[in-house]
């Protein structure tokens, strides 16, 4: 081997003495042989120099796997990061001030969907008993086809103007039959001016249906009139009805009765939701949206050309325009950076009201909890065009939240009904009993 050792002595960085050493007769004669050497290397310089480009191989390969380790998880989990409030800190208490809880709930109590009809001013609300919710997890349909307890639900109708809560009798219905609520619809025929369709998800123990009512206004009955059943509507979360016989709804996760299935579609954040298109006009049912990280609210316009949609695993909002075969063309997407959950219009404003949670992970950890100490922080955020100056700089919409909560008042809630008219707004739940009235300003 080749003896450097006149070189190694030095400190490299002291460029004077190396000038001096550079001529140095034995300097040269060491910088000469080790040329030599690279030029014809021993068998032991060849075993050094591959022992080091293994080891670096192995350094290299090591840290890419961790670069590429770091980049999968970001990707997958940046929105996550945003959903869980990280960026925004706790809720804020409401001073509760103008809020209230409706009196005159006979059974069930927790009210996972609520519609107004804002023409009479009478308020729909779909509500499950604690009782059946406890046996059948909720969101359904998880594991709720292996439950043996009857599943029965109760539809309210509530009269803003009166303060007055009454509860719906189904007719044409049987009472063996389960009756597992969650979203629902309403569509208003223009020649039926007293009757209105109720489009209802049904998660019967059999597999989740859509049930179509017939509700006359001003009474206290919804008649069955028809079962929609079909292999692409098997995980519905909420449903909207753009006649008496076609529909849109969201299947908000793939898989529905494996509950580590479901967790690993949820931590791994797989774009397996969708939204799918019925109509018994021409007998078809197909998805029109996919790609989605659950799916949740899904509502219309005034005039059911154009269709929104919340999302609860990217805190997403999606417009999206209403095709004459009914498929979706995206317009627009707002980035709520709050998991939402249903969706209500105003159709006097055309303001929207998104239910969102203020953070997934204290979410995640009261339903872990069965709310018996976490009670999961909430918002309201509504949405309306953009009427300032900044609307001619591509700002379409304005995002506002109008109401949050830290749990004390309310908590967990999962729709927001606002009546401008009325100036109210309903707050429901599928975990907190009750619903609460708040005054809007």
């Amino acid at each position: 081997m080749v003896d450097l050792s006149r070189i190694n002595q030095y400190d490299l960085s002291s460029y004077d003495v190396i000038f001096k050493e550079a001529f140095h007769v034995d300097t040269l004669h060491a910088i000469c042989a080790a040329i030599k050497e690279l030029e014809n290397p021993s068998n032991e310089l060849i075993n050094e120099w591959e022992a080091f480009g293994e080891k670096f191989l192995i350094w290299i390969i090591k840290k890419a796997i961790l670069v590429a380790f770091i980049a999968i998880a970001y990707t997958l989990y940046k929105d996550l990061l945003v959903l869980s409030g990280y960026y925004r800190g706790p809720a804020q208490k409401s001073n509760g001030g103008k809020c209230r809880y409706l009196e005159g709930f006979v059974k069930s109590k927790l009210c996972e969907d609520i519609k107004i009809h804002h023409a009479s001013g009478l308020a729909y609300l779909a509500c499950g008993d604690e009782q059946s919710r406890k046996t059948a997890p909720w969101p359904p349909p998880i594991d709720a086809y292996n439950n043996n307890f009857p599943l029965r639900g109760t539809f309210y109708v509530y009269n803003i103007e009166k303060d007055k809560l009454t509860p719906l009798i189904l007719k044409n219905f049987p009472d063996e039959e389960d009756f597992s609520l969650h979203g629902f619809g309403i569509y208003e025929s223009p020649t039926e001016s007293d009757n209105l369709y109720f489009f209802i998800i049904n998660h019967k123990r059999t597999g989740s249906v859509i049930e179509l009512f017939k509700h006359k206004l001003n009474t206290f009955e919804l008649n069955h009139l028809k079962t929609f059943k079909h292999d692409l509507i098997y995980s519905p979360n909420s449903v909207a009805p753009v006649s008496k016989d076609e529909f849109y709804i969201t299947n908000d996760l793939y898989y529905i009765q494996s509950h580590w299935k479901v967790q690993l579609e949820i931590w791994t954040r797989r774009r397996w939701s969708n939204v799918v298109f019925h109509s018994s006009k021409t007998n078809t049912t197909e998805v029109v949206a996919d790609g989605l990280i659950f799916a949740n609210g899904i509502t219309v316009n005034w005039d059911y050309s154009r269709v929104f949609i919340g999302t609860t695993g990217t805190g997403e909002f999606f417009i999206y325009e209403r095709k004459p075969d009914n498929k979706l063309k995206l317009l627009d997407t707002i980035n709520i950076e709050h998991s939402i959950d249903n969706v209500n219009v105003d159709p006097v404003t055309g303001e929207i009201y998104l239910a969102v949670i203020h953070d997934i992970l204290e979410f995640m950890n009261g339903i872990a909890d069965k709310f018996q100490s976490i009670k999961p922080s909430f918002g309201v955020i509504k949405i309306s065009n953009n009427t300032k100056e900044d609307k001619f700089y591509g700002i379409k919409y304005v995002k506002e939240k109008i109401f949050e909560d830290d749990g004390t008042i309310f908590y967990s809630i999962s729709v927001a009904a606002g009546d401008s008219s009325r100036k109210v707004m309903l707050l429901g739940s599928p975990f907190a009993e009750g619903a609460v009235r708040c005054e809007l300003d």
